[in-house]
């Protein structure tokens, strides 16, 4: 039988005022956050929990993907991603919430590999943590093209 590894982290928040927060995580930058625009005390400049949310679940598929395309040799020459979420009520629950995420990433291999680098796909989405965690359907539109 395979014991299963455990992974931890930790994340410190202090309220800097009105409905401002920093965070931090050990000697990693000093993250400063905010309401989205549009809500009380919204700041546009600021990094919200929603954007975090976002930026975790691109971040998270794109190291995902690293791995098993690093395991399988495959030459990623570049990756860039586009994500977007949409928040409303839930009909099961009437709660805000995402309730679609949609996630659009273009990856460069080297020439000869995109269907290896295609085959990939389902075991990066399947092994994101963060794509695991979330309640809402993660729609991905993977581009794949080589040099």
């Amino acid at each position: 039988m395979r014991v299963a590894k455990t992974f931890g982290y930790d994340v410190g928040l202090t309220w800097a005022g009105g409905r401002a927060a920093i965070a931090t995580a050990g000697e990693r930058p000093v993250l400063a956050m905010a309401p989205p625009a549009g809500f009380p005390g919204g700041d546009a400049s600021q990094w919200s929990p929603e954007h975090l949310f976002l930026a975790s679940l691109s971040s998270c598929t794109l190291l995902s993907f690293l791995a098993h395309a690093t395991k399988a040799e495959i030459d990623v020459r570049s990756y860039e991603a586009d994500v977007s979420g949409t928040i409303t009520r839930r009909e099961r629950d009437g709660r805000y919430a995402f309730v679609e995420l949609r996630l659009t990433p273009r990856v460069l291999v080297a020439g000869g590999q995109a269907e290896a680098a295609n085959a990939l796909t389902p075991k990066a989405e399947r092994d994101c943590f963060i794509s695991a965690t979330s309640t809402a359907p993660v729609l991905v539109d993977w581009q794949i093209s080589e040099e």
